[in-house]
């Protein structure tokens, strides 16, 4: 499912426009987004939670050059899904 289509389920569905709707989910990610980015996690009971996680710095190997080189550390988001997900997707 793509933007476009979640918009028009959106609107569709709550009897707004797709203009609204498209301001609701554009809401949604930024709240999404400042949350994740100030590393805090982000908690949605009925889908599951995002949260930051820290990768620790490491070595790599680049078959291409033929040698060692490290990685250097970042933060990546991971999402949990809680039981209801996981069980609606088996």
């Amino acid at each position: 499912m793509n933007t476009n289509e979640i918009v028009s389920h959106l609107a569709a569905n709550n009897n707004m426009s797709k203009a609204e709707a498209r301001r609701m989910l554009d809401a949604f990610v930024d709240t999404l987004t400042t949350s994740l980015g100030n590393e805090q996690g982000f908690s949605l009971p009925e889908i599951g939670t995002f949260d930051v996680n820290t990768r620790e710095e490491r070595q790599s190997y680049n078959p291409y050059q033929k040698k060692y080189m490290i990685l250097p550390p970042k933060r990546v988001v991971r999402f949990h899904p809680n039981q209801d997900l996981k069980e609606a997707v088996k």
